[in-house]
């Protein structure tokens, strides 16, 4: 008998962890998240503390691989001084999303991380002290540098708008990202 291969994907790893935690619930309560039970992962990790205004939310947590570096020591920062652009603040776009439908919800794409085109993956969990209301936020982002064949290839599907294969491979370098840091 083989022993189970362990899951490549650092968003499944951390779903699966979510799942987990919150057993029969619909979703784990944030005093539930342990540090502990993601290992290596939690550094590619964030926790959200919702506001009724999206762009109040703070972050509670961070992960060292997903620190903006032109932000001072960390503080918890509101969502909204995030940097246009940067990996961050991408994944903030989508707060709303997830706190109304109270599902998770998986991205990806490109954008740019510590000077870096980067191709990342993503996913954001809802958290409930109540079980009722979303007011929290468990994040994973997996990402990698985009070689530069790969950056050549998006940049001109960028540019000339059409559909070419650089796209799918692109996709699919991504999802085969999972454990692999920058």
């Amino acid at each position: 008998m083989t022993a189970p291969q362990q899951e490549r994907r650092l968003t499944t790893r951390v779903h699966n962890v979510w799942k987990k935690v919150a057993g029969s619930s619909s979703f784990p309560r944030r005093s539930q998240i342990d540090p502990t039970e993601f290992g290596t992962d939690w550094a590619h990790c964030l926790l959200i503390d919702l506001d009724q205004v999206p762009a109040r939310s703070r972050f509670s947590y961070v992960g060292n691989a997903l620190r903006d570096p032109t932000w001072p020591t960390f503080d918890r920062q509101s969502v909204s001084e995030c940097l246009e652009g940067s990996l961050l603040e991408l994944v903030t776009r989508h707060i709303s999303r997830v706190a109304v439908s109270k599902k998770p919800i998986i991205f990806g794409g490109a954008a740019t991380h510590d000077d870096a085109k980067i191709l990342y993956r993503t996913v954001l969990l809802p958290l409930s002290e109540t079980g009722e209301r979303v007011d929290g936020l468990l994040g994973a982002i997996s990402y990698r540098e985009l070689s530069v064949a790969e950056e050549i290839a998006l940049g001109e599907a960028e540019m000339s708008g059409a559909k070419t294969s650089a796209k799918p491979a692109a996709a699919r370098a991504s999802r085969a990202n999972g454990s692999a840091t920058k």
